[in-house]
């Protein structure tokens, strides 16, 4: 308790002790301002007499002088010269020095002329080394625009031949030029920099559009009135040709800084939105639909780039609206640029890693990055005009690729995808055990093509840059479709996907060949119906008219194939059996046969009708079990019923095990 009491006992004298501070800092503020004022009333009493002395005093110098004297020895001494505002005095000895203005504190102080109102320069002298205040600029911006005056008059005459103390004058005056305009970008700096201490809000701005100066940048109205004397130093009505030799580094390398100090603050503010953009990568950005999301995320950070951009231009047209400063656009940008440029590459690379996978993403980003790159092109050209940025120079250059390079990076992933589209699905591993059951390619490359048509557009565009019309094929001698050329099929996506389908009915027929009959021909059977049924759902018209022949075609042979196999079991009825033992009696040899027959015809009727259950007809496909299962039950049973017939009487009750309609009703069960 104790403690807590000192505590709180110290924070009150604490309090007390800065109240008090303040106001001791406030009384000898006044108390400099009335200094500074009477320094000023002052000041001009002195100078008169001692103008006159110094005149007079270099007047007898010039008459003692023995080179004078001799070359005019009748010559009166000069008169007093009369006052002038701010003439540097002079003397004809070796160590002339000027007295007028000086940062160098070795230097006499002022020995001019009067000067007029009621600056002098011994005032601006002070002031300019002093450095600005915010509170009292005026006095600030006249002290710095008398100086600048002196400093090219100054020059004028000294460029034109008239030396003496004006080398001196000029190398003074210049030093208390780049002081004083030092003073004024250090405080514009300094400003600046206390006013960016809040960053923006990334959704605002994506739903409101570029914001104003004002509230794009808090401190613009105290800067103001500062920014427009810095701009009208550096642009003033009439030419300062030696002033702008001085303040022209010195502003720029201000610039640097300030540009800087604005690209460290739009990294700040966008350091959030760049976290959430990381965070949607985790499990893999095309797990559970997350591509979508990650192209989303991705695009908003280039429109707000955009945004960016246009609000920074009006800003510096706001603050430097004479000459605004053409890199500082570009350089204001380079942090902005280099943080989206990280952003974009990881997921790059991610699609590098694995295209087949992120085709879509590859597709969907190229396709939403085109149009954002578009309209960067746009609001651009209009930012390098308003800051009179030259479109040829390194600046804008690098401004101009800002998105053309990953752009060019994806064009290419995307250009990939499609010959290694064709080479997946002709490598593809099948499973190990023969089924009947719908590929995985198949199911892969149906939603690959129902996914298609949402960028058929820029597929085409991407497609008919290339040299060759079917470039997919990679010099492939032979296309894997019937489909002859885009102009037949209805374009180049339409002739791409029909070569798509060909590769996966080659891959699908090859992998049939590998199965036993008849599961092959139910596996072939299957995948066709399925393709054939799933592309005619499409909402596009992607599939011209050679994919859907060969399709059609295609599985008019599997089910040909399909119903061979029950075929050759009513052949079997028909087949002339030989005895193992020699030929058979006379007149024994018909019902021989038919005995033969009907028992290699039940024996593979039920073969079958195991094959048939382990490996149906595709059940989510009714119709299609529908229509052949009666093929099969017509073909079978009307070549069953003569059979039947013919061993009546016979005594082959034994081996004939089911009437026709019983064989029918088997049949059936097959299918069902």
């Amino acid at each position: 308790m104790d403690e807590e009491a000192d505590l709180a006992l110290l924070d009150q004298h604490l309090l007390k002790t800065n109240a008090l501070s303040q106001r001791m800092t406030s009384i000898l503020a006044q108390l400099d301002t009335r200094l500074s004022r009477l320094d000023k009333s002052i000041a001009p009493l002195g100078l008169q007499p001692l103008t006159r002395k110094a005149a007079n005093i270099d007047a007898i110098l010039a008459a003692l002088s023995p080179q004078t004297a001799q070359a005019a020895p009748s010559r009166p001494p000069p008169p007093s010269r009369p006052p002038q505002s701010r003439n540097v005095s002079s003397t004809s000895s070796k160590a002339s020095t000027v007295k007028g203005y000086s940062v160098e504190p070795a230097m006499t102080p002022i020995a001019s002329a009067p000067a007029t109102g009621t600056t002098t320069p011994a005032d601006e002298t002070a002031l300019l080394t002093r450095g600005p205040d915010i509170m009292a600029l005026g006095e600030y911006f006249t002290a710095m625009d008398g100086v600048i005056d002196d400093l090219e008059r100054m020059w004028k005459g000294f460029t034109e031949g008239r030396g003496g103390a004006r080398e001196a004058g000029v190398r003074d005056l210049s030093k208390l030029v780049e002081v004083g305009f030092g003073g004024l970008v250090q405080l514009f700096l300094k400003m600046s920099n206390d006013g960016m201490g809040r960053t923006f809000e990334p959704e605002q701005l994506l739903e409101t559009g570029p914001p104003t100066p004002h509230n794009f940048f808090p401190p613009l109205g105290t800067l103001l009135p500062l920014s427009k004397r810095i701009d009208a130093i550096l642009a003033p009505p009439n030419p300062t040709p030696k002033t702008e030799l001085l303040v022209s580094p010195i502003f720029d390398e201000a610039m640097g800084g300030f540009a800087a100090m604005r690209g460290d603050w739009m990294r700040r503010s966008l350091s959030g939105m760049v976290s959430r953009i990381e965070e949607i990568d985790e499990g893999g950005i095309w797990e559970g639909g997350r591509g979508g999301e990650k192209v989303r995320a991705l695009v908003d950070l280039c429109e707000l780039l955009i945004i960016i951009m246009e609000a920074e231009t009006l800003l510096i047209n706001t603050l430097f609206p004479n000459r605004p400063p053409p890199t500082l656009l570009p350089a204001t940008l380079h942090h902005p640029l280099n943080l989206v440029s990280g952003t974009l590459q990881p997921t790059l690379n991610t699609i590098k890693r694995s295209l087949s996978s992120h085709t879509f993403v590859a597709l969907d980003l190229y396709q939403s990055l085109t149009k954002t790159q578009n309209k960067w092109d746009t609001v651009l050209h209009k930012c390098c005009a308003m800051v009179h940025l030259n479109a040829a120079s390194p600046e804008a250059r690098e401004l101009q690729t800002a998105l053309t390079t990953p752009l060019s990076t994806l064009r290419g992933l995307v250009l990939r995808s499609f010959p290694e589209l064709l080479v997946d699905i002709r490598t593809a591993q099948g499973t190990t055990q023969p089924t009947s059951a719908i590929s995985d390619s198949t199911h892969s490359t149906l939603t690959y093509l129902e996914t298609l048509p949402a960028y058929e557009k820029t597929v085409e565009a991407l497609l008919g840059r290339s040299q060759s019309e079917r470039s997919w094929l990679m010099g492939q001698k032979d296309p894997p479709s019937p489909a002859r050329s885009a102009n037949e099929e209805g374009g180049l996506v339409n002739l791409y996907v029909a070569d798509v389908l060909g590769t996966l009915l080659i891959f699908l027929d090859g992998r049939a060949r590998t199965m036993r009959r008849p599961i092959g021909q139910a596996f072939l059977l299957n995948n066709l119906s399925h393709i054939r049924n799933t592309t005619s759902s499409f909402h596009s018209d992607i599939i011209g008219p050679g994919a859907e022949d060969m399709l059609n075609k295609a599985f008019r042979d599997a089910k040909a194939q399909y119903l061979g196999e029950w075929n050759n079991l009513v052949g079997l009825l028909n087949t002339v059996h030989t005895p193992r033992f020699g030929p058979n009696p006379l007149g024994s040899s018909e019902r021989a046969n038919l005995k033969e027959g009907a028992a290699a015809f039940f024996d593979r009727l039920a073969e079958l009708e195991r094959i048939c259950a382990e490996n149906p007809l595709n059940r989510q496909d009714p119709d299609m079990r529908d229509r052949v299962a009666k093929e099969v039950e017509d073909l079978v049973v009307r070549g069953y019923r003569p059979f039947y017939t013919k061993c009546q009487g016979k005594g082959l009750e034994k081996y004939v095990r089911d009437s026709p309609e019983g064989v029918a009703r088997r049949i059936q069960a097959v299918f069902r």
